[in-house]
């Protein structure tokens, strides 16, 4: 019984992590590497940098706040693979979609229609966004060298 039930338990976790996102079949051109500070509901901070490396290919890159890599992804023709030896992350590349998004807002890309659920709103003050997505939520605040 106890056998049958953790064969489940494994096969269930095995399925959620396999959540299938939206194909992004183009993407804009960047024109240089974006730096966005990432906040968890659970208040947790990170750095989240994107930078182009080719025009149909971005890397994204999620840090901690000690700078220890937490999913390294590249984005190329509407496929996420892994970039480096770390393991695959899919809450960082349901993280990465949902900033697509986000940057499509702000920047008026268009967006596949399976992104047309990401909530995105903006703060009094313009500086951090609310990014909300299959019950994730995250605030994001663009970092400037300013």
């Amino acid at each position: 019984m106890l056998k049958n039930f953790v064969i489940w338990l494994m096969m269930l976790f095995c399925l959620s992590a396999c959540q299938s996102l939206p194909v992004i079949d183009s993407l804009p051109v960047l024109k240089q590497t974006l730096t966005l500070q990432v906040t968890d509901k659970d208040g947790s901070n990170s750095l989240l940098l994107i930078e182009p490396l080719s025009e149909q290919q971005w890397r994204f890159v999620q840090v901690d706040g000690l700078g220890a890599p937490i999913s390294r992804q590249i984005l190329q023709q509407g496929k996420w693979h892994n970039d480096g030896f770390l393991p695959p992350n899919p809450k960082a590349r349901q993280l990465f979609t949902a900033v697509y998004a986000y940057l499509g807002h702000q920047y008026h890309w268009s967006v596949p229609a399976e992104l047309n659920d990401v909530r995105v709103s903006s703060g009094t003050d313009g500086m951090v966004a609310e990014i909300e997505w299959h019950k994730q939520h995250w605030k994001i605040r663009e970092v400037t060298d300013e």
